[in-house]
């Protein structure tokens, strides 16, 4: 019978000093305890949403939206995790389905495997902008796009150019993606805030196409006479422009802060200038 207490109190006071042990490195014991999250556990509320149209996109460049946001929707990011577009979305390839659409290479729009999936990055990138979630690596398209303003766009591919941010929060994020057609949203949820973020797009300087004349030498514009002109290509503008963080609280702005600076290239428009003489067509 002694040995049996003695047996009890050296069982008893070992599971006092485990307990004090785990207490102690901010453990818990239980059934559905809380995960320990920088001791500031929080529930999940809609942090950040943001949507853009690809409503008069072509299907081939649908197709590649949608698939690119499916790979997105219900990604999770842990305390201090960094999420990189290009691992969790993967390889843009014909093998992975995805499609032949407009991209911007270079300055020029021309085909390419995975078009469109920039303007899933460009959303994503404005909703963790929203979310106050830290941008460690954003890139500008060479021309500006038309689903954002100028500064507010994130280009990826799957070489040399990332989209990367870090939850910075106290709090795991979740990242939910819905692409139906015509509207693509982003939404993140994480710890409520008490502040909001925007990103303001200004443009410093605007850069005007010039125009290259080309002459109706094959007579494919008979109406054309020698002097006359046509425009066929307006061409298009370009930009030197910045976007700006703009915190606020409680409805008042507290601070506004310069995060980037991006130059977008013009395309040059064409003009068609005839051949025709006038004579020449009376004597006809």
């Amino acid at each position: 019978m002694k040995n049996f207490f003695t047996l009890k109190i050296i069982f008893l006071s070992l599971l006092v000093l485990l307990t004090l042990v785990i207490s102690a490195f901010g453990l818990s014991i239980g059934v559905n305890a809380m995960p320990y999250y920088d001791l500031k556990p929080q529930k999940q509320v809609l942090r950040a949403e943001f949507s853009t149209d690809y409503s008069k996109s072509t299907s081939e460049r649908k197709h590649n939206i949608a698939l690119a946001a499916k790979a997105l929707d219900n990604t999770f990011l842990d305390v201090n995790g960094e999420f990189s577009f290009n691992r969790k979305v993967g390889a843009r390839t014909e093998k992975r389905g995805y499609k032949s659409a407009k991209i911007i290479v270079n300055g020029e729009f021309v085909d390419g495997v995975g078009g469109g999936v920039c303007q899933v990055s460009t959303t994503l990138y404005n909703a963790a902008l929203q979310a106050g979630l830290n941008i460690t690596e954003v890139h500008a398209h060479s021309l500006s796009v038309s689903y954002v303003k100028p500064s507010c766009d994130a280009m990826v591919n799957s070489g040399s150019a990332d989209l990367r941010f870090i939850n910075n929060t106290h709090n795991p994020v979740i990242i939910k993606a819905a692409a139906d057609g015509s509207k693509l949203t982003f939404k993140i949820y994480g710890e409520p805030m008490t502040e909001k973020y925007q990103i303001k797009s200004v443009v410093k300087e605007e850069i005007l196409p010039k125009f290259t004349v080309i002459y109706d030498k094959s007579g494919e514009y008979p109406d054309l006479f020698a002097g006359e002109q046509r425009i066929l290509n307006y061409g298009k503008k370009g930009y030197i422009s910045e976007g700006y963080l703009v915190k606020t609280v409680n409805g008042k702005v507290v601070s506004s802060s310069r995060v980037r600076r991006d130059k977008y290239l013009s395309i040059d428009g064409i003009i068609v200038e005839g051949t025709l003489q006038k004579d020449d067509l009376n004597a006809a």
